[in-house]
């Protein structure tokens, strides 16, 4: 039963540390000082005078 615990145990181990290997896209060179990911959003007018707001209460 001892014997079957550790490898249960070693088992999850394996699984777990290969998974944190898996394979992600990534650029297969880099551009010094150019910016490889996503776009950003562009935020809506809304969107903006809210943080104006929230930007001129830490200012009072």
């Amino acid at each position: 039963m001892r014997g079957y615990k550790i490898t249960v145990i070693a088992l999850a181990t394996t699984a777990l540390a290969l998974a944190g290997c898996k394979d992600t896209e990534r650029p297969a060179a880099y551009n010094k000082g150019v910016y490889g990911g996503k776009a950003d959003t562009k935020l809506t007018p809304k969107q903006v005078e809210t943080l104006r707001h929230r930007g001129m209460r830490s200012y009072r």
